[in-house]
């Protein structure tokens, strides 16, 4: 590593270092803002560095208060796995749902020579779209009733 002091860059001062074939030069500014950086880095490493052993001791806890040593398996509740689940900060574990959704919508201002003919536009126009995964079959639409605008 070489390093460069006091060079005039315009009116600034700089420190100049060469690492690994490439030369960086500092401001005073630059240099402090450099060096904040490295120790907000190191807080926020350290931090992640507790919270990651924090999970790993409450994952060996866990395991290690439902072990019996005569048992090869460990039973749990699901409840508690969620629970430690959250408390090392992923999702719980899911189950797939379903539901039946009952829609019911008023369209206006169809042009149509007559109820007949709304009826059957409206039978194949609708569509189904839902802002969560899942599948969606639809089961019927029923029109229930066609009637003028006054």
């Amino acid at each position: 590593m070489t390093m460069y002091y006091t060079e005039l860059d315009g009116t600034e001062p700089t420190v100049s270092t060469q690492v690994g074939g490439v030369k960086y030069t500092f401001t005073n500014d630059s240099l402090t803002r450099l060096i904040e950086e490295k120790e907000t880095l190191k807080a926020e490493l350290l931090g992640a560095e507790r919270k990651f052993r924090s999970a790993r001791n409450d994952v060996k806890e866990f395991f290690q208060s439902r072990y019996e040593p005569d048992q090869s398996e460990i039973l749990c509740e699901v409840g508690d796995v969620n629970e430690l689940l959250i408390s090392i900060g992923t999702e719980q574990l899911t189950t797939s749902w379903s539901a039946t959704v009952t829609i019911t919508a008023t369209v206006t201002g169809i042009e149509a020579p007559n109820a007949e003919a709304v009826k059957n536009m409206l039978d194949d126009t609708f569509e189904i779209n839902m802002s969560v995964d899942g599948d969606v079959w639809v089961d019927d639409i029923t029109v229930e009733s066609v009637y003028p605008e006054a």
